[in-house]
């Protein structure tokens, strides 16, 4: 796995979760509406079921209830896991960081 990822270098964000629907789905429009108002609207942004991962994926957001199984799917992606599906402080830290060009690590 890696630990970091350049903000330069996410022109993708996958938010897995275990089934592909609801809650992430949620999650994916929130943060399509937060990166639109940080004029980062250039990356997109997608949800999948943890069991459709593709092991080459670089950067990948999810609950921590599944960071593990994450984890062992995509095992070169960088992972950021978050507690609550809405209003999670890391939403608005990552594309801070993202729009100020800052390295994202791994937590």
């Amino acid at each position: 796995m890696n630990s970091k990822i350049e903000a330069k270098d996410i022109d993708q964000i996958v938010v897995a979760c275990e089934a592909g629907i609801g809650s992430s789905l949620m999650t994916v429009n929130a943060m399509k509406k937060k990166l639109k108002e940080a004029k980062l609207d250039h990356i997109n942004i997608f949800h999948k079921a943890v069991s459709n991962l593709d092991p080459k994926t670089k950067f990948i957001i999810c609950h921590e209830g599944v960071k593990k199984s994450v984890k062992s799917k995509a095992p070169e992606a960088v992972v950021l896991s978050f507690k609550f599906f809405f209003n999670d402080p890391l939403f608005d830290k990552l594309v801070a960081d993202i729009k100020d060009g800052k390295e994202i690590v791994a937590n």
